[in-house]
């Protein structure tokens, strides 16, 4: 005789499909709803600088980036100010050849406006080419800009004076007098800074380093105006025209952006000092 069939274990959830379905909604915006609120969502995202150990976020990065082009368009004005020194040098001469004095502009002025402009420019936060370099790998390039830069401006100088014609008593040959004693200056409390914080000698680096950086930026500023009185003279201007009122004007900024970033680094330092 045959079983009924059972019916009860066919059908276990006794509830219908639209049921089911309904529950599992509610299940899921049940779940939904206990999540918290992220907060750190709306939040620029941060990164992190290995070099200063400092957290920043994206509106930081843009401002650097900001920095840096400003910084580029700069260096672009520097090599603006070079190349028109070394067209001036090379042309000036009727004879087409080149003099002491045609030397003296190549020398000084690249030595000045390229070289010890580019080593001060290596330690800003925002150089374009040098900030990601250490701090130990921008002292090296500081030195050997600043060892090239102080080359060319004593070998400039001495050009200028063994020029017959040459008078050093005007603006412009005192200036260039005194950037040359303070650069050499610089360049040796360089030495002292750096090798006094290397093998920890008697003298404090502090002191020397805030030194380091007034001398170096007073021997700049003085090399560069020294410059700019050369290209008020008449025997610059006279054949370059309103050429010489721009490159005045470049190099009076080179002046004012240079020196921004050691004057807030000998403020920096004082403070810590203190």
């Amino acid at each position: 005789m045959e079983r009924p069939m059972n019916t009860y274990a066919d059908n276990r959830d006794p509830r219908p499909s639209t049921s089911r379905q309904s529950v599992e909604k509610i299940e899921v915006f049940e779940v939904r709803e206990h999540v918290p609120y992220q907060a750190e969502v709306t939040r620029a995202p941060t990164a992190y600088d290995e070099e200063s150990g400092e957290m920043y976020t994206s509106w930081d990065s843009a401002w650097r980036a900001i920095c840096q082009m400003f910084n580029l368009l700069h260096h672009m004005q520097i090599a603006i100010v070079v190349f028109c020194l070394w067209h001036f040098a090379l042309t000036s001469a009727p004879d087409g050849g080149i003099t002491n004095m045609q030397l003296h502009i190549i020398f000084a002025g690249t030595g000045y406006q390229l070289f010890l402009a580019e080593a001060v420019l290596t330690l800003h936060k925002h150089n374009s080419w040098s900030f990601q370099l250490s701090q130990d790998s921008k002292r090296i390039v500081h030195g050997c800009l600043q060892l090239a830069g102080s080359l060319f401006v004593l070998a400039g100088t001495f050009l200028a004076l063994s020029e017959v014609e040459m008078n050093i008593g005007t603006a412009h040959g005192i200036c260039g007098v005194i950037a040359l004693a303070f650069t050499i200056v610089s360049f040796i409390t360089g030495l002292v800074a750096l090798f006094s914080s290397k093998i920890r000698l008697m003298i404090k680096s502090g002191p020397v380093k805030i030194l380091h950086v007034a001398v170096g930026i007073f021997a700049l500023s003085m090399g560069l105006i020294s410059m700019i009185l050369g290209f008020n003279s008449d025997f610059f201007s006279a054949t370059q025209g309103d050429l010489s009122i721009a490159l005045m004007i470049f190099t009076a900024l080179t002046i004012l952006y240079t020196i921004l970033q050691p004057v807030y680094d000998i403020i920096a330092m004082l403070k810590n000092m203190l």
